[in-house]
């Protein structure tokens, strides 16, 4: 009979656990969300510590124990959308039948994800400059970008379709440089499907691997 009430008490206390677990990441996302949209309406100067609290409707003891200041919650809600993302890519990447086009597939998804995601969007605001504010969250950048170009890399590596003197660090560096002066520039033809696989395949792709000439 102990026994059992033991075995009950448990089980109350896990779920007990999993339902105050459940409202800790609820009120965070709640502040990311909220501190998100402020930067996006009112930028840097509009996304302050109070203005945050108002938003998310939390209390200021409850906001200070997830975030230390605003830049914090900016680092943390970028970060919360490159973790989403890499965890998005592994999950409905698959192997397309060339190497040129795993190429050029893995390339446009990752581009699309900056514009389409709300905290990474904010890295390519051109109004307002956040840079400055965000070294935290820097590492992540490189890190998602690893992920999402590791898986291509090595296939290329295994069909022996490299340029010479390429590395793993070097194919990072120039992926993520591209996606990034494309989400920058903003050039016309990145908003046309078709017009920005036909420049990344003429341009980036021959730049990586060894291609058949047309």
């Amino acid at each position: 009979m102990f026994l059992m009430s033991e075995r009950v008490g448990k089980k109350a206390g896990n779920r007990a656990g999993n339902k105050s677990n459940a409202r800790v990441e609820a009120t965070r996302h709640a502040i990311l969300d909220a501190a998100v949209g402020l930067y996006q309406d009112h930028g840097v100067d509009g996304a302050t510590v109070s203005a945050i609290i108002l938003a998310s409707g939390v209390g200021r003891t409850t906001f200070y124990r997830h975030f230390v200041d605003q830049d914090d919650v900016l680092n943390k809600a970028l970060r919360r959308d490159f973790d989403g993302m890499m965890q998005e890519f592994e999950a409905q990447r698959f192997e397309h039948e060339s190497l040129e086009a795993q190429i050029l597939e893995d390339m446009v998804w990752f581009f699309r994800q900056l514009s389409s995601r709300p905290a990474l969007a904010l890295l390519f605001d051109r109004e307002n400059q956040f840079v400055s504010r965000i070294n935290a969250t820097l590492q992540a950048f490189r890190q998602a970008g690893t992920t999402c170009t590791t898986p291509t890399f090595e296939r290329a590596q295994r069909e022996e379709r490299l340029r010479p003197g390429v590395t793993l660090e070097n194919y990072v560096d120039w992926v993520t440089f591209v996606i990034t002066s494309l989400e920058i520039v903003d050039a016309p033809f990145s908003r046309d499907e078709f017009q920005l696989r036909d420049t990344l395949r003429r341009f980036l792709i021959p730049s990586l691997i060894k291609v058949d000439p047309p």
